[in-house]
């Protein structure tokens, strides 16, 4: 499916329209060369820099996740900053039948078969990196070749497929509107296939797309911790002002709907946060609340995590409840962590002790230890 969104690009009605209106040109073009050789020459330039420009941004533009045709636009045309990268394979070409001209006692069909193997590569180069030099950067091409793998065989059989229907295309049809518009579309096809593949192996190929899946995550976690951290700011404000209900209530509302990864990550941020808030005599306190969060939300594990956070800041910290202290010990005694269950057993029971509180379960699980 992604295939055909890509092959589909350049039948949209922005390259449609250029394509119709560059052909009309052309054609006029031809029709003026025997009249006026000067002007169908001028126009002929401009057209050619229309077209190689017009590819360029369509190849720019799918190998970064676009799936819309952009329109062609007069600055394609006429901008003094018209991209040096849209003429480096046009001059190849010029420079291989310069070569076949000079030398014409030189076999045409290697060169022919090299350019063709090299010509996705070279491309695809250039895209990723955006520099016109590593059309023909060995070390660029090699980059290339190598992130595609076993794909790049099927890659550069497209690309020759467009090229020999357009030979086949040339022999047929009589020189015309409809001839060079069929060539524009398949050397457009050719180059929205080369983009659609770099794309395809973004990941392999080091390439970071404007717009693919990875970036979309990237920036909705980055959404998602500048929310933590204004909710961490908050937690902060409000232990500095004594209200810890309503700190805990925070943290549970946003652990509450999270996922047990993000929630891990999100609790060490937490408490990598209240690391500085250690001066805060909340602090204890909304660490013990925190544990029973998280009993309430079925993570034992992370509730644990806080315990041992507590105890590295106090020696004294243990849960604040019963029920809190026996799941808590229990969960320790269960994944092999016996020392800190023995502490915060200890200093559970010497907290109940002081209320008057030494339940039946608690002295179990200390003839347990």
């Amino acid at each position: 499916m992604e295939l055909l969104k890509v092959l589909a690009v350049p039948f949209q009605a922005g390259s449609l329209l250029f394509v119709a209106t560059s052909s009309l040109l052309l054609a006029l073009v031809t029709a003026l060369g025997g009249s006026s050789p000067v002007a169908a020459l001028f126009l002929a330039w401009l057209m050619l820099t229309w077209l190689t420009n017009y590819a360029l941004h369509l190849i720019d533009d799918v190998a970064n996740g676009t799936r819309e045709a952009r329109a062609a636009s007069i600055e394609m045309i006429t901008h003094l900053s018209i991209d040096s990268r849209c003429w480096i394979h046009p001059l190849i070409a010029v420079a291989l039948m310069v070569i076949h001209l000079l030398w014409p006692a030189w076999p045409m069909f290697p060169m022919l078969a090299a350019a063709a193997l090299l010509l996705p590569a070279s491309l695809g180069a250039c895209v990723m990196s955006g520099h016109a030099g590593d059309a023909l950067n060995p070390v660029a091409l090699w980059r290339v070749i190598r992130g595609f793998g076993f794909w790049y065989l099927p890659l550069v059989t497209f690309v020759a497929a467009c090229a020999l229907l357009g030979a086949v295309l040339a022999q047929g049809l009589a020189t015309g509107v409809l001839l060079i518009a069929s060539l524009q579309l398949l050397l457009l096809t050719a180059y929205a296939g080369i983009g659609g593949a770099l794309y395809e192996r973004r990941l392999e190929l080091g390439f970071a797309p404007r717009i693919s899946p990875e970036r979309k995550a990237d920036l909705a976690e980055q959404e998602r911790r500048a929310r933590r951290q204004h909710v961490i700011d908050g937690l902060y404000s409000d232990l500095r002002i004594r209200e810890t209900p309503r700190a805990l209530a925070t943290a549970r509302q946003w652990l509450d709907g999270l996922q047990p990864p993000e929630m891990a990550d999100d609790l060490r941020a937490i408490l990598d946060a209240g690391r500085g808030w250690t001066n805060l005599r909340e602090y204890p306190h909304f660490l013990q609340g925190l544990m029973a969060v998280l009993f309430e939300l079925r993570q034992p594990g992370l509730a644990c995590i806080v315990a041992e956070t507590g105890l590295a800041l106090n020696s004294n910290f243990g849960p604040a409840t019963e029920p809190d202290a026996i799941a808590l010990v229990s969960y320790a005694l269960e994944t092999g962590r016996r020392r800190t269950a023995a502490r915060l057993l200890d200093n559970h029971l010497k907290l109940a002790a002081a209320r008057g509180e030494q339940g039946a379960r608690l002295l179990a699980l200390r003839e347990r230890l």
